[in-house]
């Protein structure tokens, strides 16, 4: 007996499963843009933890490497809103 069973008939007979109906693409669209955004944000945070917890020469030039990072955010975001 296979370990894995053969689902192709089941995955394939259900469309609901391959794409929204017509009138969620909107939805399905805009929680694709958030989750980039949401990614963004994360990334962004991971940055500034590791610049946190790396070495660094003092407070203002941890203050300006995170500062660097939020600008750099902003921009992704602008960028993400403006192709919108």
């Amino acid at each position: 007996m296979d370990e894995f069973p053969d689902v192709t008939f089941y995955v394939l007979s259900e469309p609901a499963l391959t794409a929204p109906a017509p009138d969620e693409v909107g939805i399905w669209q805009e929680l694709a843009h958030l989750r980039g955004e949401n990614l963004h944000w994360r990334e962004c945070v991971q940055a500034i933890v590791r610049e946190a917890a790396g070495p660094h020469g003092s407070a203002d030039a941890l203050k300006e490497a995170i500062r660097a990072r939020v600008v750099e955010l902003g921009g992704r975001l602008a960028r993400g809103a403006h192709e919108r």
